[in-house]
């Protein structure tokens, strides 16, 4: 019904646009088809002499009365709003925490599973102890032949804060070196960076995918060795980097660490990576 006189009023309103071109005082009778009855007719006073039907109609009134103020429907609109936004917020929240691996649903399971002692020995406070044991308990569960890889090749691992190692009587600072390893013995020291990717005092799902990741770096650092593979400098980071990669992704590990190994993989010689070619440097110089 409401559709109809809509369209009532709208042929309604071309008759008048017809009347006001046709004529210009009065209301002198003229020809027109009648919208209501849908009969030619002699219109007289802008009325149809068969249906009574205007061909007179006060525009402003088409569009009906202004909407009175209502502090009800305000809120009420307020209120979609409000939900929106907060839907909105919470969802992409909910992204970056579990894109970025600021989670704790992969300890909580490991845990729930049981979290066996390392098979090899582990040196440092008790927190950093369980974060390897953690590591590796997600590589055994996830990436198993990474694990045996692990095992294989690393002896023994230690927390080693400091920021300088001798090497053949050379002070080798390990800035930006996460961790590393001596080929010779197996024995991996893990920095602050490689153990505590979110800071110190924080253990979230990111933090033990990235150790895990780590060992696995490190393990192939000495299975390039075993073969006179390691060639030292960006081209072995880049093979280690590509392996610790592989296993990430085995892993499910969150986005984050993917994409960042992803853009060391697509352009290794970026200014970004200098610091590992500035730390293969210093085992090639003279010291004075």
């Amino acid at each position: 019904m409401h559709a109809y006189r809509c369209w009532l009023k709208s042929r309604a309103r071309r008759c008048l646009i017809l009347t006001d071109a046709m004529r210009d005082n009065g209301h002198e009778p003229f020809l027109c088809r009648c919208p209501n009855c849908r009969r030619t007719v002699l219109v007289k006073d802008l009325i149809c002499p068969r249906c009574g039907f205007s061909f007179a109609w006060d525009l402003a009134q088409l569009h009906g009365p202004a909407e009175p103020f209502s502090l009800k429907s305000l809120l009420a609109r307020v209120g979609v709003v409000v939900g929106v936004l907060a839907f909105t917020i919470y969802f992409t929240l909910s992204f970056f925490n579990y894109g970025e691996g600021f989670t704790k649903e992969v300890i909580y399971e490991l845990t729930q599973a049981g979290v066996p002692p390392a098979p090899i020995p582990i040196d440092g406070e008790e927190d950093f102890a369980n974060r390897v044991e953690l590591a590796l308990a997600l590589l055994h569960s996830r990436a198993p032949s990474y694990y045996d890889r692990v095992i294989h090749e690393v002896t023994s691992i230690e927390l080693m804060p400091k920021g300088a190692i001798k090497f053949d009587g050379k002070i080798i600072r390990l800035t930006g070196v996460a961790a590393y390893i001596d080929s010779a013995t197996g024995h991996v020291g893990v920095r602050i960076p490689g153990a505590y990717l979110s800071g110190l005092g924080l253990l979230y799902d990111r933090d033990v995918f990235y150790l895990a990741g780590v060992l696995v770096h490190e393990a192939r650092h000495r299975e390039l060795a075993r073969v006179g593979l390691n060639v030292g400098g960006p081209s072995e980071e880049y093979e280690c980097e590509q392996t610790a990669y592989n296993a990430l992704r085995r892993m499910d590990a969150p986005l984050s660490l993917l994409r960042n190994l992803e853009q060391f993989l697509a352009n290794p010689s970026h200014p970004r990576y200098a610091a590992w070619e500035q730390y293969y440097e210093q085992f090639d110089r003279e010291d004075r």
